[in-house]
């Protein structure tokens, strides 16, 4: 893919399907186009026609969640993205009043979790790197 963008035509469906997303494309191709994606190695669905349409999937589409990563990526828009941003944003905003304000919270308020923000890096161990220091 040049650039992150498939090919067009043949080319980039080929990469699409290599990649693994044939099963997303051909789920999206019947759902929203109501056209059956085998129709493109039948003759009746030019290659370059099929890329066009897989380029204009809207941003819920199941191709949108398998390039995205899988399926915890499912109905995760950019609407969504930002609007659980903003209710973390608030909810840490409120916290921080209560905190200034002398109050006390039973819990800290806990983040609505997007896709990917589940996996925590481990922490970085630097006891083993050779320029730590070796203190008894």
């Amino acid at each position: 893919m040049a650039g992150g963008h498939p090919a067009g035509g043949s080319a980039g469906l080929g990469e699409l399907i290599e990649a693994g997303h044939g099963a997303a494309l051909l789920a999206d191709f019947q759902r929203y186009y109501r056209l059956d994606l085998a129709d493109v190695w039948r003759g009746r669905l030019s290659p370059r026609r099929a890329m066009v349409l897989a380029e204009h999937l809207p941003e819920d589409s199941a191709l949108a969640t398998s390039l995205a990563g899988g399926p915890e990526h499912r109905g995760w828009t950019l609407q969504t993205h930002l609007l659980a941003h903003l209710l973390n944003a608030v909810r840490f905003a409120d916290a921080n009043n209560v905190r200034v304000n002398g109050g006390k919270l039973k819990r800290d308020p806990e983040p609505v979790k997007t896709p990917g923000t589940a996996r925590r890096r481990s922490a970085l161990d630097l006891s083993t790197h050779p320029l730590a220091l070796d203190l008894p």
